[in-house]
C-alpha cells in the first residue's frame, strides 16, 4: 500500500510540475514558471540516470530506487500530460461547443489528442535514458536539449504536425528573447533546455560536495559551461544589428475585425448580415493603401460570389488600395478546394495554404471517419493542402509574407516564403497572417496562436499584422512588440500606420542552418563518444 501511494505521489507530483509548465506562455507570459517546470523534470531524468559521478558505482551496484520507481518514458508520459492537458485544453471547447461532439466524446477525443502528444514528448524523454547509456551520463548536458528538440521536431512533422508550446517561445518575453534572431524557436528552445540542464547539474554537485564538507570536490567545469551558455543570450542582445530605413518608411493598414459567431458563419440566413458587416467596417479606410479582411472573411466559395468580388475590385481600384482576403477557392479542372488569401486591387494574386488543420480543414482516413460524429462534418473541412511551390505576394511599393491562421505556427514554412521574396526583389516585407480563432472560443489558444505570430516577427526581423475574426487582431514591430490591438470579441477596424523598418537577423539569412548546425556537432560528439567507450 505504501508503495503505490508512494507512486501515486510521484505521478500527481509529475503532472503538476507538468501542469505549470504552460503559465510561461501566452495569455500568462510567466516564464519564469516554464523553466522552474524544465528544471524540476530534469531533475527527475537526472536522478534516474544518475549523475556522472555515480556511474562507476552503479555498474557495481543497482540503483537502489529502481524497483520502486517510475520509468523514463513514464516520467515523460505525466509531465507532457500535465504540460499539454493544461496547456492546449482549449481542443475540449473547439470539439464541443463547435463541432457539437457530446460531453463524454468531446472529453474522449481531447484526451487522445493530449495523449497523442504526451506520447510523443515521452519517447524523447525516454531516450534521454538510452542515449545516457549509449553515450556516457557525463554527456546528458548534451543529451537532454538534443532529445528535447527530437521530439520538438517530431511534433512538428507527425500527423501533419501540431508545433503548439514549444519551450522557445516562452521566452517571447523573456531574457533569451533576442536568441531567436539567431536561432529561430528551436535554438531557443534548446538553449533553454541546456542552461536549465547545467543548472540542475551544478545544483547537485553543489549538494554533493556540501554534504560531504569538502567544496573542493564541487564539479566547476560545469559551473564555467553555464556561465557560457547564460552569456549568449546577452551577447546576442549586445551584438543585434541596425535597423534598416527601406525607401518605403511606412504603410497605411486598415485592418478588419467583424467579430462574427462561430455557430453563425456558414448558416446561410447569415450571409448578407456577414457581408454588409465587412463592407461596414471598411467604408471609412479605403484611404488606406492596405485593408486586410480575416480568414474566411465571405463564408462562400470564390466562383460563387464573383459579383461580391468585382464589387470590392473596382473600389480598390478605384482608390488605388490593395486589399487581401482569406476564402476558399475550387479549381474545377483539378476538382479541388483550398484555403486561400486572395489580393485585390491593381495586383491581383492568390495564395493556397499548405498545412492544414487537423479534422478542422480536412480530416485524416476522411472515406472511413466521415458521418460517424457531427465533429467530423464541419463545414469546409474537405481542403487540400498547396500542391504548388507558393510565392510571397508583391505590390507596387511592398512585398507581402502571408500566413493563413495555422501556418504562422510553422517557422520553415514562412522562412522558405521570406527566402522566396530576398531573392526575387528587393521591396520592404510585411509579414500578414488571418485567421479564424472563433474555433477557440473564450480559452488560451486565440492568445498562443498570437504569441506565435509575434515569434515569426522577431525571427525575421520584420513587421506584421494579423487579422482575424473575433480577435486578436494587431500590429507586430520587427522587435515582435504588439503595438496595437483589437481584443476579443470586439467589432472594430484597426487602423494603424505600419513602419516598414527591419532588421537583417541570422535567423533571416541562415533559416534552420544554425540549430541543425548544434544538433549535427551533437552527434558528432556522441558518436566519438560511442566509439571511446568501445575501444575500452
Amino acid at each position: 500500500m505504501n508503495f503505490r501511494a508512494s507512486l501515486n505521489k510521484h505521478r500527481l507530483y509529475l503532472i503538476a510540475i507538468g501542469a505549470i509548465y504552460p503559465l510561461g506562455f501566452a495569455p500568462f507570459g510567466y516564464w519564469i514558471a516554464t523553466f522552474v517546470s524544465l528544471c524540476l523534470l530534469i531533475n527527475e531524468v537526472i536522478f534516474d540516470c544518475d549523475s556522472p559521478e555515480t556511474e562507476q558505482k552503479n555498474k557495481q551496484k543497482p540503483h537502489k530506487n529502481k524497483i520502486s520507481s517510475l520509468s523514463l518514458f513514464s516520467i515523460g508520459l505525466y509531465w507532457s500530460f500535465g504540460a499539454f492537458g493544461v496547456g492546449v485544453s482549449w481542443v475540449y471547447v473547439s470539439i464541443h461547443e463547435y463541432g457539437h461532439a457530446p460531453v463524454l466524446g468531446a472529453i474522449a477525443i481531447s484526451f487522445l489528442f493530449v495523449l497523442t502528444l504526451s506520447l510523443v514528448k515521452a519517447a524523447g524523454i525516454y531516450s534521454i535514458g538510452k542515449m545516457s547509456h549509449w553515450f556516457g551520463r557525463n554527456l546528458l548536458l548534451l543529451i537532454i536539449p538534443f532529445a528535447w528538440l527530437v521530439s520538438e521536431f517530431a511534433q512538428r512533422i507527425l500527423f501533419s504536425g501540431f508545433p503548439w508550446l514549444f519551450a522557445g517561445y516562452s521566452q517571447i518575453d523573456g531574457p533569451m528573447w533576442m536568441l531567436s534572431t539567431w536561432l529561430g524557436v528551436y535554438g531557443v528552445s534548446w538553449f533553454l533546455l541546456a542552461i536549465a540542464s547545467c543548472l540542475v547539474l551544478v545544483t547537485i554537485f553543489y549538494l554533493k560536495a556540501k554534504k560531504q564538507n569538502n567544496l573542493n570536490q564541487f564539479h566547476k567545469p560545469t559551473l564555467y559551461i553555464l556561465a557560457i551558455l547564460m552569456s549568449i543570450p546577452l551577447l546576442a542582445e549586445i551584438t543585434a544589428t541596425d535597423v534598416i530605413h527601406p525607401d518605403k518608411k511606412s504603410i497605411d493598414v486598415a485592418l478588419v475585425q467583424p467579430n462574427i459567431k462561430q455557430d453563425e458563419k456558414w448558416d446561410r440566413r447569415h450571409f448578407s448580415h456577414i457581408v454588409d458587416i465587412l463592407y461596414e467596417q471598411s467604408n471609412d479606410h479605403w484611404d488606406a493603401d492596405l485593408i486586410v479582411w480575416p480568414e474566411g472573411a465571405i463564408p462562400a466559395y470564390q466562383h460563387q460570389v464573383q459579383d461580391i468580388m468585382q464589387d470590392i475590385n473596382r473600389y480598390a481600384l478605384k482608390t488605388n488600395t490593395d486589399l487581401l482576403l482569406g476564402l476558399p477557392v475550387y479549381e474545377s479542372q483539378q476538382d479541388t478546394s483550398y484555403a486561400a488569401f486572395v489580393s485585390l486591387g491593381a495586383s491581383e494574386q492568390t495564395y493556397h495554404k499548405q498545412v492544414l488543420v487537423p479534422f478542422g480543414e480536412y480530416v485524416p482516413l476522411g472515406k472511413w471517419l466521415r458521418g460517424l460524429i457531427e465533429f467530423l462534418n464541419l463545414p469546409m473541412s474537405n481542403f487540400s493542402p498547396a500542391t504548388t511551390t507558393q510565392q510571397p505576394m508583391e505590390f507596387e511599393d511592398y512585398q507581402v509574407i502571408p500566413a493563413i491562421c495555422y501556418e504562422i505556427a510553422y517557422p520553415d514554412i514562412v522562412h522558405a516564403l521570406m527566402q522566396q521574396a530576398d531573392e526575387n526583389i528587393s521591396k520592404p516585407m510585411l509579414l500578414v497572417t488571418v485567421s479564424n480563432d472563433a474555433w477557440f472560443g473564450d480559452s488560451w489558444g486565440p492568445y498562443q496562436h498570437m504569441e506565435m505570430a509575434r515569434m515569426r516577427a522577431l525571427e525575421l526581423g520584420i513587421p506584421l499584422v494579423r487579422s482575424t475574426n473575433d480577435g486578436i487582431t494587431a500590429v507586430v514591430d520587427a522587435r515582435g512588440n504588439m503595438l496595437a490591438k483589437l481584443n476579443r470579441y470586439e467589432q472594430a477596424t484597426l487602423r494603424h500606420s505600419v513602419n516598414l523598418d527591419y532588421y537583417e537577423t541570422i535567423y533571416r539569412r541562415y533559416g534552420l542552418s544554425g540549430i541543425y548546425s548544434i544538433l549535427l556537432l551533437s552527434i558528432g560528439i556522441f558518436l566519438i563518444a560511442l566509439r571511446g567507450k568501445s575501444s575500452k
